[in-house]
């Protein structure tokens, strides 16, 4: 592994840890719900509750944000929409700037095979459905 910073050893070390060797595909974890499916991809960074607290989160140089925060950050509603395009990435939102989460759109469906689309478009509304139950009050 030649990784020029220690931010891409992390992430390339969590790369094999979470997904193996094999590449990822979305019918592989098709029958996960929301919360198996958060704490599989998203957890090491976001934390099990959701409040960027992950162990992987301090080797970030910006702070991990708190996933329960969503909708407060949002004026109180839960942008159901923004969240599903940030998850996926492949629509880029410009101020976001570069990305430094791993966007799943891609990763998780083999580009132009219409099943893994679906596939994958169902694991992201169910992340989404998951993390509208972590929105705090």
């Amino acid at each position: 592994m030649n990784c020029k910073t220690p931010l891409r050893r992390v992430f390339s070390v969590i790369s094999v840890v979470l997904v193996g060797t094999a590449p990822v595909h979305a019918a592989d974890y098709l029958a996960m719900s929301g919360e198996q499916l958060y704490m599989r991809f998203c957890a090491s960074c976001h934390g099990i509750e959701g409040h960027g607290d992950g162990p992987v989160a301090q080797s970030f140089a910006r702070k991990i944000p708190d996933l329960t925060l969503i909708a407060r950050r949002h004026g109180g509603e839960f942008q159901r929409d923004w969240v599903e395009r940030t998850i996926d990435g492949r629509q880029k939102i410009a101020s976001h700037g570069a990305y430094t989460m791993p966007v799943w759109g891609e990763d998780f469906s083999q580009i132009g095979d219409p099943d893994a689309e679906r596939a994958t478009r169902t694991m992201i509304a169910r992340l989404v459905d998951y993390l509208e139950t972590l929105q705090q009050k």
